[in-house]
């Protein structure tokens, strides 16, 4: 006998259930009727992008490091953090990250429905092999993938002089690029090892416990303020895009909207700030490596010339330009995550000491961090050389005036000079180590920033001056010529004139 059976029609179903009680046991009924319930259930016909935004969030898997996310004053900050916000903003839903310690681990995190994770970001390289296994959104930057050495060290300058092991972090697009080149080339006999993260992989090449690591040349760039002895053998790839991973699907609606986000980003010009904003003075600042910052001195610096000359008051116009460079790349709306703003990157406190009623007012800012600034010189001990003074002033203006002076008090204590700036800078990152900063009164401060962030605006001063005597030298040049043309005699004066 056949029973067909109309899952649609609720009549239909009390007859077969009538019928089935004359054969089953009621265990059976009961478990057939859960069966056919589940069946009965209306499908969700949403798309993913839907489902997000009914459910009012957005779940990301993240890795930490400088330029993905990591905690400033307790507050989340890095380039990955900074554009999965204005994407979660841009969709209308709360951001929840899960952030996680290696790569490989939220690589292998999986997709719950307590943790919907809608994609992966942390500077993620577009490869062969992740093709295969994720939808991949636009590429937003670009990267060089670099063979790094320890200076002091043999340095290779192509593969064949590889002799050593090659170290990698565990599944990254530079572990599969060394298994691509051993397929390609098994005659070199290469071999490579693995280390969990880029921060025990420098750590470990900083150290001279090994001889070869493979990382991208933004990575690089912003660890050798940390650990100096790394540096670049040759590039092994150019251009490698950089990518939000997703999972592979049917829908389309998520991926549309992320690809939506991007042409956004770029036609508004928000991604190449917040390139800027954490690429832009990583670089060892010369005119050759250093095109960015040239094309600000172009084009922004002009417009806000004038306020630094007017406000430097007994400050050198150039160093106060090169600390708001620093502070906002001569930004008036610039916003960092820990909530100070504008050209000099003020706090609510500070710009009330100082009048300044709005932040995001370029002159009212100038004015303010010019006036704190010169403050913070005034306030240091007389025992500091004078020339030396700016270096300490603006180590207090990165991480406060009373971190300094446990930094110097720990320099005497160490019997160094705490008059001189080349040793308390040295000093100055143990106060992120517990070590040292339970013992003092004011306790931790991001030391390794504070001696990055002097050492950046020395060099944007230097070249701002080198900057400024080109051009003095150019006028004088001109002026020279007009003199000279001006004393001959013929129709030539008219043309001289008008220099």
């Amino acid at each position: 006998m056949y029973i067909y059976i109309f899952i649609q029609k609720g009549a239909y179903l009390q007859v077969f259930f009538a019928r089935l009680q004359l054969f089953l046991k009621p265990s059976l009924i009961i478990i057939l009727s859960l069966v056919v319930s589940g069946c009965i259930q209306e499908k969700d016909e949403r798309t993913q992008l839907e489902k997000i935004q009914d459910a009012g969030e957005l779940h990301i898997n993240t890795i930490y490091g400088p330029a993905n996310y990591y905690l400033e004053g307790n507050k989340p900050a890095g380039l990955e953090y900074e554009l999965l916000k204005q994407f979660s903003d841009y969709l209308g839903v709360k951001l929840v990250i899960h952030p996680h310690h290696s790569l490989k681990s939220m690589l292998e995190s999986k997709n719950t429905k307590v943790k919907p994770i809608a994609l992966s970001a942390g500077g993620l390289t577009r490869t062969e092999k992740r093709l295969t296994e994720y939808r991949m959104g636009p590429s937003y930057y670009q990267v060089k993938q670099l063979l790094i050495y320890r200076k002091g060290s043999l340095r290779p300058r192509n593969l064949q002089q590889i002799n050593d092991p090659i170290y990698v972090v565990k599944s990254s697009s530079h572990e599969e690029y060394v298994q691509q080149l051993q397929r390609d080339y098994p005659e070199l006999n290469l071999t490579y090892k693995t280390f969990p993260d880029e921060e025990i992989l420098f750590s470990n090449l900083e150290e001279g416990k090994i001889k070869l690591a493979i990382a991208d040349d933004t990575s690089l760039s912003q660890h050798q303020y940390y650990y100096p002895h790394l540096n670049k053998a040759f590039v092994l790839e150019d251009d490698l895009d950089i990518v939000w991973l997703m999972e592979k699907n049917n829908d389309d609606s998520f991926a549309n909207a992320v690809l939506a986000f991007f042409t956004l980003q770029q036609v508004s010009g928000a991604m190449e700030q917040l390139q800027e904003k954490y690429f832009g003075h990583i670089d060892t600042f010369d005119f050759v490596d250093t095109r960015t910052f040239l094309r600000r001195v172009d084009s922004q610096l002009p417009k806000y010339e004038g306020l630094f000359r007017q406000y430097a008051g007994e400050l050198d116009w150039r160093l106060l330009a090169a600390v708001s460079y620093q502070e906002s790349h001569w930004n008036p709306k610039a916003r960092s995550p820990t909530g100070v703003r504008g050209m000099m990157m003020l706090t609510w406190p500070t710009a009330r000491e100082y009048g300044v009623t709005s932040r995001i007012d370029a002159e009212q800012s100038v004015r303010g961090g010019s006036a704190y600034l010169a403050k913070l010189i005034k306030r240091l001990p007389g025992t500091i050389p004078e020339h030396e003074k700016p270096w300490f002033a603006l180590a207090a203006y990165n991480i406060g005036y009373s971190h300094l002076i446990d930094a110097r008090k720990i320099t005497e204590k160490l019997g160094g000079n705490e008059n001189s700036w080349a040793e308390v800078k040295a000093i100055i990152p143990l106060l992120q180590q517990p070590k040292w900063y339970k013992y003092t009164r004011f306790g931790y401060a991001r030391g390794n920033e504070a001696v990055k962030y002097v050492s950046n605006i020395r060099k944007y001063y230097d070249s701002l001056r080198w900057f400024d005597e080109q051009i003095n030298m150019t006028e004088q040049v001109a002026r020279d010529v007009s003199f000279e043309l001006s004393t001959e005699t013929g129709p030539t004066l008219v043309a001289t004139d008008t220099e």
